[in-house]
Order: C-alpha cells, then sequence, then structure tokens
C-alpha cells in the first residue's frame, strides 16, 4: 500500500507542479555551462531533475501523512 501511495503522490506532484516556476528557478539560480544545444539540455535536465525531487519529498510527505494518520 505504501508503494501504491508514494507512486499515486510522486505522479500527481510531477503533473502539478508547474514547468515555468521550476524554470525561472533555475534559470535566475543555477549556473548552466556548455554552450548552444548542450546547454538546452543541460537547462531541461535540470529542470526535470528539480521536478523529481520535489515530486519525491512531496510523496514522502504524503506517505508520512498517511502512516501518521493510521497510527
Amino acid at each position: 500500500m505504501k508503494i501504491i501511495i508514494f507512486f499515486i503522490g510522486f505522479v500527481a506532484a510531477m503533473v502539478f507542479i508547474p514547468d515555468s516556476l521550476l524554470s525561472s528557478l533555475v534559470e535566475h539560480h543555477v549556473h548552466i555551462s556548455g554552450d548552444g544545444e548542450e546547454a538546452m539540455d543541460n537547462f531541461e535536465f535540470t529542470v526535470i531533475a528539480a521536478k523529481a525531487a520535489l515530486s519525491a519529498v512531496a510523496a514522502l510527505v504524503a506517505l508520512w501523512l498517511y502512516r501518521k494518520r493510521k497510527a
């Protein structure tokens, strides 16, 4: 049951976290090296990695709340 809750929370967070918010944060606060297409690939990967990390944290919080409510 815990894996299903984590997976649902992770997918929901990936869908509902806006890309524009993370793109602007990465653009203003993270230095992306490279030139041309390589820099754009690095930028997009950084945005996806940040979105996955935030989604994992949100899913873990949801799982923690579920366990706390059940106990």
